[in-house]
């Protein structure tokens, strides 16, 4: 009877062991990949592309105006040896370098500036006849006509300044008659091919 007590004991503790020991097995799941294809171990390279500069480059143009070269022009001035004398000529022509265009206007311009130092030593003088310059010169149908500034008178002289704008002007192709206005327009044949002159410069 003891003996089968014992028995039992050893039996009832073999199944507490059993019980009390329980192992347990994680699963882990597995990625299957297709054939051929191998799990990367690092991460791909990043590849950033920088588009490139462009540079635009503007070349400025420079537009060089060439002036035309200057015209030699005649500018006649009084000669006062001859005059003195009565011999003629009683003007004598000197040259002028003059920008175009407008030549004839530049011409008279000359006149009026009068003779240089070496000119004058020379005996050429520029009679004014009391004008101190020119205004609405026009050239049209071969007629020239340029009004006096300032005054006009000829202090009873044969000779006035209409003696040197004339030659002045006639030297130009498109010249063939001068007619000479007084400041307040006037002159003594304002029409027609014929010189003219105001009568302020009447002798």
């Amino acid at each position: 009877m003891r003996r089968g007590l014992v028995v039992l004991v050893l039996a009832v503790a073999a199944c507490a062991d059993s019980a009390a020991t329980t192992t347990t097995t994680a699963t882990v799941p597995t990625t299957t990949l297709p054939a051929g294809t191998t799990a990367p171990t690092t991460a791909p390279p990043i590849t950033t592309t920088i588009p490139a500069t462009t540079t635009t480059t503007t070349t400025a143009t420079t537009t060089t105006t060439t002036a035309p070269p200057p015209v030699t022009v005649l500018v006649y001035f009084l000669n006062q040896p001859n005059f003195a004398i009565g011999v003629d000529p009683y003007v004598t022509p000197v040259e002028r370098a003059v920008a175009p265009p407008a030549v004839a206007r530049h011409a008279l311009e000359a006149l009026f500036a009068g003779p240089t130092p070496d000119e004058a030593t020379q005996g050429l003088a520029f009679v004014a006849s009391e004008a101190t310059g020119f205004a609405d010169l026009a050239i049209s149908g071969g007629i020239a006509r340029v009004r006096l500034l300032g005054n006009c008178n000829s202090s009873g002289s044969t000779f006035t300044i209409a003696n040197e704008i004339v030659p002045t002007l006639k030297q130009f192709a498109s010249v063939d008659y001068v007619k000479i206005f007084d400041p307040d327009g006037q002159t003594a044949e304002p029409d027609g091919p014929v010189d003219s002159i105001p009568g302020c410069l009447e002798p």
